[in-house]
């Protein structure tokens, strides 16, 4: 979304007619914005902007009613839970004006993405889909101790989510078939020349602490913001790459990918998180890089080397990547109404 459009939406919010607070008096919302970078939202002035018609507050958590969404938001935290998935956001949820607030870059690319993807969406059509089995060859990444290896259990999942949207109606390619090396930079490469609508490069995790486990799907961090992980305290890059080219649709492809896997695993939910990671960086569509389980986790080590547990992350990884499809055909359909799409059957 341009900077034009953004003071547009903060406006919307700052326009609207506030709720009445204790003693009859209007509760102040944020001023009037000024760099979008900087401005903030309330958290009430959202919920009543966007549909959430109870809202809950408790010492340290906001709880966000609507007929469709939930929200959970922590004060202080940069954590929030929609519809039962962890949404890392950019910044931390703080007082501004005398109210909690999200910062709007928030608004705009972590939380808007979700409940009204539309704009985001328009334009980003098509059935190609390009799946990236991590590692390979001469790197096997993660080794868990049962002895399977990352680079394995990527391309076995991978080959199975692409026979799942093939026989959905996609036209799906493989960034490798076979225990084959290649660079980071090829990937994307392969994925451009394919005219890729959609990137998802499959991986395992792994850590020193061996208790470590559920699943993370990571997107491309924004321009100026940190990314997830980043406690270094210096400051943000500011460099725009290729793949926030799609930012709001990134947001959108994450969170149904993280989703679909959770309800389908009842692994323990890691969140939706932004890194530079340099697939996501050179990302030729909107694209995110899965996290299916922890190798170094003796309990997830042993799902993952089992065919049934990677058949039901494929299936969910394939309906995921579906549902983000049914969401670009309803951003054409009420752009376009003109238009009839045909829907995809469902894998």
């Amino acid at each position: 979304m341009h900077v034009q459009s953004l003071f547009l939406l903060l406006l919307t919010f700052c326009w609207l007619t506030p709720a009445q607070g204790s003693g009859g008096r209007p509760p102040r919302d944020p001023s009037p914005p000024g760099d979008p970078a900087t401005a903030r939202i309330a958290v009430r002035t959202f919920a009543r902007t966007q549909g959430f018609s109870r809202v809950r507050e408790s010492e340290k958590q906001f709880h966000l009613q609507g007929q469709v969404h939930t929200l959970v938001v922590d004060k202080g935290g940069r954590r929030v839970v929609l519809n039962d998935v962890v949404l890392w956001l950019n910044q931390a949820v703080s007082v501004d004006n005398g109210h909690w607030s999200f910062a709007a870059v928030d608004v705009e690319n972590t939380l808007l993405p979700v409940l009204k993807p539309v704009s985001g969406l328009t334009g980003r059509g098509g059935r190609v889909v390009v799946l990236d089995p991590g590692h390979g060859g001469r790197d096997s990444g993660a080794v868990a101790a049962n002895g399977i290896t990352e680079k394995a259990v990527c391309l076995d999942i991978s080959l199975r989510v692409r026979r799942h949207l093939v026989a959905a109606g996609y036209t799906v390619y493989l960034t490798r078939h076979q225990d084959q090396y290649l660079t980071l930079e090829e990937r994307p490469r392969r994925a451009k020349a394919w005219n890729a609508d959609v990137f998802v490069s499959i991986h395992a995790n792994s850590g020193g602490n061996t208790d470590a486990n559920g699943i993370e799907t990571f997107l491309l961090a924004l321009p100026g913001q940190r990314s997830t992980n980043d406690n270094s305290g210096n400051a943000p890059s500011q460099l725009v790459y290729e793949g926030n080219q799609f930012n709001s649709a990134n947001m959108t492809l994450a969170y149904a990918l993280q989703k679909s896997m959770l309800e389908a695993t009842k692994a323990e939910d890691r969140g939706v998180r932004r890194a530079r990671f340099s697939i996501l960086r050179n990302a030729p569509a909107p694209s995110a890089l899965l996290e299916v389980g922890f190798l170094s986790n003796p309990g997830e080590a042993a799902k993952l080397a089992t065919a049934a547990h990677r058949e039901r992350l494929a299936h969910a990884i394939a309906r995921g990547i579906d549902n983000y499809f049914t969401e670009v055909r309803r951003a054409e359909l009420l752009v376009s109404p003109q238009s009839s799409p045909q829907a995809s059957p469902r894998p």
